[in-house]
């Protein structure tokens, strides 16, 4: 088949769309199928970094998001028009004017639309909400070339506003996939009508034969250093656990962001933690294969974690905290209570119980291919033919 991807996004900014994004592209190609794939780029790409095979440009990007902005113009929709006309799928992957465009030219010329939802559950603590909220609805409605629904989906009024945007583009869309199925469930509630299907993310690097688990237990948590994703919460679990049992474990912190000066200060002084900052995206292989268990620290926010997906494909069990968190957890992850208190005596259980590490790398194993590339091209290939040849 011919594919299309489509991502509003810079391909270098190292986040989970990005990264899933790259491993479907590279999935499909190794099955056999051409993909092309259409993104903004910046003027300076960070060398190594997945390059998009349509290259955009953007007008900026947002200050401090580092999301570029693609205005839906006719200008793009000429230029979308050539590029998308002899493939089979548009297959969006975002929600902004890059999408929507994209969404419009395979109107025209009669290609099914399939959208990706990453996130349904956009976070903001932007003060004074409402009027920001009432700004950037006609902004959005400008970029996109298309009304926001106005659906009440969150108490705040600027998150409700940006999970409107998905909502919008998902309501456009022939099919829907959802990485995971309790955001596919808010979806459907939403008033999403096409089919909405859950396919989980594959891994880009399952591997056959997982390594061993270090002898010290060692976890690692991997995320933007951001409120949502709790960094600060798991380092003062740490910390606390730690006072009580010195040297029962190794925690490494990787990802950079707003919160990662904090982040250092809480683990200053203490050498069983490590703060890495930023780290190349495929050195995440790496740090997990060194690691003993995964800690995802993240509620209500995540849809489902490239890092999930990844974590189990190399072999490793997860240290979660959002019940609402399934795909691939059933059995290998460590439900913990999102407290700091709840984390700690998860954090001190796992690290003095080496049986019950080894079930979760275990139980990693033998979930793995849910995460395979072959397991994701087998899903999203029939589901793509089905509205092709409809």
């Amino acid at each position: 088949m011919r594919i299309a991807i489509v991502c509003d996004y810079f391909l270098d900014y190292v986040g989970g769309a990005q990264t899933s994004i790259d491993a479907q592209r590279d999935a499909l190609r190794e099955a056999g199928h051409e993909v092309l794939l259409l993104a903004p780029e910046r003027r300076d790409p960070t060398p190594g970094s997945p390059r998009p095979d349509i290259r955009l440009t953007a007008l900026g990007a947002l200050p401090g998001l580092d999301l570029p902005v693609v205005p839906n113009t006719a200008k793009l929709r000429r230029r979308l028009r050539f590029a998308l006309a002899q493939v089979d799928v548009v297959h969006v992957q975002t929600e902004f004017g890059l999408a929507h465009a994209a969404t419009d030219v395979a109107r025209e010329l009669g290609i099914p639309v399939v959208h990706t939802v990453h996130t349904f559950y956009w976070a903001t603590d932007a003060p004074a909400q409402g009027p920001l909220a009432a700004a950037s609805a006609p902004l959005l409605r400008a970029l996109t070339g298309h009304p926001l629904p106005t659906e009440s989906l969150s108490p705040k009024p600027m998150e409700s506003v940006l999970r409107n945007l998905t909502l919008g583009m998902a309501r456009r869309a022939d099919l829907v996939l959802s990485p995971s199925a309790h955001q596919a469930s808010d979806l459907r509630a939403a008033g999403v009508e096409a089919s909405v299907e859950v396919v989980p993310n594959p891994s880009p690097s399952v591997v056959a034969v997982p390594a061993p688990l270090p002898a010290c237990p060692r976890f690692l948590w991997v995320a933007r250093c951001e409120p949502e994703k709790r960094p600060l919460e798991v380092a003062r679990a740490a910390v606390a656990a730690l006072e009580r049992s010195p040297g029962a474990f190794t925690l490494s912190f990787a990802g950079g962001g707003s919160l990662l000066g904090e982040l250092r200060e809480l683990c200053d002084g203490r050498p069983e933690l490590e703060v890495l900052g930023p780290v190349e995206r495929d050195h995440v292989a790496t740090l997990l294969d060194e690691a003993s268990a995964f800690v995802l620290s993240s509620v209500g926010f995540d849809n489902q974690p490239m890092t999930v997906a990844e974590s189990i494909g190399r072999g490793r069990g997860v240290l979660y905290c959002d019940a609402r968190l399934t795909e691939g957890l059933t059995a290998a992850g460590y439900l913990s209570g999102p407290s700091v208190e709840e984390l700690t005596e998860s954090l001190l259980h796992l690290a003095t119980d080496a049986a019950e590490l080894e079930r979760l790398a275990a139980a990693a194993r033998a979930s793995a291919d849910a995460f395979s590339p072959r397991r994701y091209v087998e899903r999203v290939t029939g589901l793509y033919q089905s509205f092709a040849s409809a």
